[in-house]
């Protein structure tokens, strides 16, 4: 098993086109990890992190990580919404030692800073949507449905900067259609414990 770090980009911001391409070229039985181009590892740990989860739950749809600004709240990192590196890789260091994963495949959906999916995951669910926003959200639904758990990595914690927030550009985003991301959260109760 091996996992490739990848950051695709789209000139037309089809941001699920784009990762589409990268996970066509993404060899057979291989995992592929995004990364937002707004954030970034707190530690060195987090390859190691998160093979030990697909070595954990090779099964699953999804994993994702723990961020400091982020929407879903069972995703954040307490209150802490610093952008001080020397905060964040703080946080990064004592968030090591959790050796859990979090299924939130119950949820309204991973916020996708970081995402972390098998090609044969992809595959069975006919890969992401089009679109900018939601794209992580569709991917997170095809997988629940497909019957496949999605996990947060709890120990991995990621600086997300949201750089891109607010700003026009953003506000003029292709979204992914019909996405059931809005509405009541469940707050996802089980935990594993990574051996």
């Amino acid at each position: 098993m091996t996992a490739r770090l990848r950051m695709p980009w789209d000139r037309e911001m089809n941001y699920g086109r784009a990762l589409n391409e990268e996970m066509e070229l993404l060899p057979e039985g291989d995992w592929a990890i995004f990364l937002d181009h707004d954030a970034h590892w707190t530690t060195t740990a987090w390859h190691r992190q998160i093979e030990e989860a697909i070595a954990f739950q090779p099964e699953a749809g999804l994993f994702t990580a723990v961020a400091n600004r982020i929407g879903p709240k069972w995703q954040q990192h307490g209150p802490s919404h610093s952008l001080d590196d020397n905060v964040l890789c703080r946080i990064g260091q004592e968030r090591l030692k959790l050796r859990t994963l979090l299924d939130v495949t119950a949820t309204k959906g991973i916020g996708g800073v970081v995402m972390v999916i098998s090609k044969a995951a992809w595959r069975d669910v006919g890969g992401f949507k089009d679109g900018m926003g939601c794209v992580d959200h569709m991917m997170h639904f095809a997988q629940a449905s497909a019957g496949r758990r999605i996990f947060v990595i709890e120990g991995l914690f990621v600086a997300h900067r949201r750089g891109t927030s607010g700003t026009s550009a953003a506000r003029k985003m292709p979204y992914a259609s019909d996405c059931p991301c809005r509405g009541p959260e469940t707050m996802p109760m089980l935990r594993l414990t990574i051996p």
